[in-house]
């Protein structure tokens, strides 16, 4: 299967929040982190929204924020589609575009079962963010440095 990566509208929404709250990894223990999140019609406006397609059927997602200091918001991959090497298409799409915007470093603040998907993506760890409210866990903090 053959996947298509294009800017998502807020027209891919409700598909895109299907995907995300679907993905095993946030269910259990880091259900948490999604309880009370909801995508916006807002963020696919203001961010960089790409998600992945095949047959018409969504695949993943990323969002990077491109206004003050740019971070990687969101990064989804299907339970179906992980394991293919999209997260990592995915990724690449992401680095290529901030570069594309003059983007020097994007942050990343993670879940942390992706840890090792984003140290083999080349990011650093650069630190912890506390738990906070639902999140009753420490988060690796990642920058991902473009090297222009």
């Amino acid at each position: 299967m053959s996947e298509t990566l294009r800017r998502a509208t807020t027209a891919d929404l409700p598909a895109l929040d299907r995907l995300m709250r679907g993905v095993s990894a946030y269910h259990g223990e880091f259900a948490p982190m999604l309880a009370d999140y909801a995508l916006t019609p807002a963020q696919f406006e203001r961010d960089l929204v790409i998600m992945a397609e095949a047959d018409g059927q969504a695949l993943g997602f990323y969002g990077l924020i491109t206004e003050g200091e740019p971070e990687l918001d969101l990064m989804f991959v299907a339970d179906a589609a992980q394991g293919t090497g999209l997260g990592a298409r995915l990724f690449a799409h992401m680095a290529a575009e901030a570069r594309a915007l003059g983007i020097d470093a994007v942050k990343i603040v993670s879940n942390p079962p992706a840890e090792g998907f984003y140290l083999r993506m080349g990011a650093e760890r650069i630190g912890t963010k506390r738990p906070k409210g639902r999140i009753t866990w420490p988060q690796p903090i990642f920058y991902l440095r473009m090297g222009n």
